[in-house]
């Protein structure tokens, strides 16, 4: 064969087994199914992270699909560690330039006094009502806090991955996500019924 007997390891149900630095380096000689793998793999979570920086559903797809554009066009540039954490790196980085480009319209008011929902009466929450009372307290967050909250806590990246992610010395990236994750449990505290 070609000396990579690993090359095409596919399992029964037809999925490919290499490691993510065995696709980029195809993927760097121009093997688009190679990527397309990647792409499969990493979809959901950058998807998420995008989704959450944003606070909106189709801004944040627009951020992932032009995070899989430039790292397609940037592959090379891959040199090793976790895929995860440089396609992360990536989505960061287009979140940074969207954001520079738009000026938000509204500006959340870390002073306003905040009115729970439903409050005359309590009822099941479902999996919908969870998702919007985490995106609700995503949002009640500072943007380092709920940067460094998606990257480590929704992303999954480590702690050093964030900071080199970021830019931000590991110390801060370990802050905010302390704070992060205590502002969010406040957030999402349900009041105790007597």
């Amino acid at each position: 064969m070609n000396g990579r007997p690993d090359l095409f390891l596919v399992t029964d149900e037809g999925r490919d087994m290499r490691t993510d630095p065995d696709l980029a380096a195809d993927a760097v000689r121009g093997n688009e199914a190679a990527f397309a793998e990647l792409v499969r793999r990493h979809q959901a979570r950058v998807r998420g992270m995008a989704r959450r920086l944003t606070g909106s559903a189709s801004s944040g797809d627009d951020i992932a699909q032009a995070t899989f554009l430039t790292a397609w066009q940037k592959i090379a540039t891959y040199a090793g560690g976790t895929f995860s954490a440089w396609i992360c790196a990536i989505c960061w980085r287009e979140f940074l330039q969207v954001r520079r480009k738009t000026r938000p319209e509204i500006e959340f008011d870390e002073t306003a006094e905040i009115i729970p929902f439903g409050a005359q009466g309590s009822r099941p929450s479902d999996q919908q009502d969870d998702r919007m009372d985490l995106s609700r307290a995503l949002e009640k967050l500072t943007e380092a806090q709920r940067v460094c909250v998606v990257m480590c806590v929704a992303a999954g990246l480590t702690h050093r991955e964030a900071a080199e992610a970021t830019g931000w010395p590991l110390g801060t990236v370990k802050s905010h996500v302390l704070r992060g994750v205590e502002a969010l449990r406040k957030h999402l505290a349900k009041p105790e019924v007597a």
